[in-house]
């Protein structure tokens, strides 16, 4: 069972999510690597919550998966 995720294993998750949601959006794992390691590496926080060792954690993925689709990618 996977504890936290990678930027490109999380980009591999949401990307999935999305399809079977039937989403036709592919999301790049560089952005998850700009919301994550790049802003941790520049004294910033996370936009994606992660563990002390700056992986993405299981919750924090989800929690960030249900905000985006509501604010990108369904109807107002």
């Amino acid at each position: 069972m996977t504890t936290s995720f990678t930027p490109y294993s999380a980009s591999k998750q949401v990307n999935t999510q999305l399809l079977e949601d039937g989403f036709e959006k592919v999301l790049p794992p560089q952005m998850f690597y700009n919301y994550t390691t790049a802003r941790i590496r520049a004294g910033k926080s996370p936009m994606i919550p992660c563990d002390e060792a700056g992986r993405i954690t299981p919750d924090g993925l989800a929690a960030w998966y249900t905000k985006y689709v509501e604010k990108n990618l369904t109807s107002k």
